[in-house]
């Protein structure tokens, strides 16, 4: 079995969209996907972007993705990457991708010079979990995600102080 994981390329958009729409269904979160992949390549391929995508390809076909983008901690006074997406499509679980994946995106957070790399995992996804826990990741127990958005955020920007 042949893995290539590099950085996507102009035109792969489409690919994107099938990677990262496949992690949107598998979360329950399709109603609420609304990129394109213009959208995608869009922000990858701006002139100063603040995203970056790694994509795998197994035996040439597209299987897997990172994506990430830039964020700051004020702890340490530095840019650290975030990773906002990792995704490996069905049919290529267990084959090490995503592990694959993880890897070369520590390689590429060293090479920024990023101390760091963030992400989320939801609590039911053992799977993924395992494959954290595997590479050294340690979460943080007394965290919790939020997320305003969509007729919240709408209703509190406009809310009187």
């Amino acid at each position: 079995m042949t893995i290539e994981i590099r950085p996507i390329r102009p035109g792969e958009g489409p690919a994107l969209l099938v990677l990262t729409r496949a992690l949107a269904e598998a979360h329950d979160y399709l109603d609420k996907y609304t990129a394109t992949a213009e959208d995608l390549e869009r922000a990858l391929f701006a002139p100063d972007p603040i995203v970056g995508c790694l994509i795998a390809f197994c035996e040439g076909e597209p299987a897997g993705c990172a994506f990430w983008h830039r964020s700051f901690t004020t702890a340490r006074g530095r840019e650290i990457m975030y990773l906002e997406d990792l995704s490996v499509l069905p049919a290529y679980q267990r084959r090490g991708i995503g592990r694959a994946l993880l890897q070369k995106l520590a390689v590429e957070a060293r090479q920024r010079g990023f101390p760091s790399i963030y992400w989320l995992t939801m609590g039911w996804n053992a799977k993924a979990q395992g494959l954290y826990d595997q590479t050294g990741a340690v979460h943080d127990e007394g965290m919790r995600y939020y997320r305003l958005a969509d007729e919240a955020l709408i209703r509190f920007a406009e809310a009187r102080p």
